[in-house]
């Protein structure tokens, strides 16, 4: 399994920390969700989903995210 962030207008994964690819493959793994999220509000992403990918592609999930997780702060809870 492996956690990535995507912008859901234009389908681009994070792959580095201002790089963006097309490609799941080449996209950044960030193995829990809670640094995909701590990455969200440390980048301040405003339009990004959580994509879990697993190796069979039908149990694929995406998950919004809203607007709010940008702007938390690193103490508040989810």
């Amino acid at each position: 399994m492996r956690i990535l962030l995507q912008n859901p207008n234009n389908k681009l994964f994070v792959c580095r920390k201002d790089n963006w690819t097309p490609s799941a493959h080449l996209a950044h793994d960030f193995r829990h969700s809670q640094q995909a999220l701590d990455f969200v509000r440390t980048q301040k992403l405003k339009d990004v989903q959580l994509v879990v990918k697993f190796d069979d592609a039908q149990w694929d999930e995406i998950v919004p995210l809203p607007l709010v997780v940008a702007t938390l702060s690193e103490r508040a809870s989810l």
